[in-house]
């Protein structure tokens, strides 16, 4: 759990924490990661006000999800998306769009082309 106020602040932490698997750009007050093969990271610390947005590199698709995090799990939540090799899997449904499961592939327990009635998860490997 880390404090950051601004995107700035959450930048400069976020370049320190070890094993990043790229390093994220800073774009004004919007912090921009390349870090999937058809998404990107974009993401926001505005005092009280935060964002993290998985936007498809598709621009028919768009957003995939997007969440907005304590500003205290702010560093936390971008470091588990980028830590080298994580992955990330997006849940999309008639009712749920979200994120379904986010580190280590080692852990996720389901098969990735896995086909659901429910709905669709959306796999995000690193590039």
């Amino acid at each position: 759990m880390r404090n950051t106020k601004t995107t700035k602040e959450l930048y400069e932490k976020l370049l320190e924490m070890p094993d990043l698997h790229s390093k994220p750009e800073l774009d004004g007050e919007i912090l921009i990661w390349n870090l999937y093969k058809n998404a990107y990271v974009r993401a926001y610390c505005d005092n009280y006000d935060t964002c993290i947005d998985i936007i498809s590199n598709s621009a028919v698709v768009g957003s995939l999800t997007h969440w907005h995090p304590d500003e205290n799990d702010m560093l936390d939540e971008l470091y588990s998306l980028g830590k080298k090799g994580n992955i990330l899997v997006i849940q999309n449904s008639l009712l749920v769009k979200g994120v379904f499961y986010k580190g280590s592939p080692n852990k996720y327990c389901f098969d990735k082309n896995k086909k659901w009635h429910w709905g669709k998860l959306t796999y995000l490997e690193q590039k």
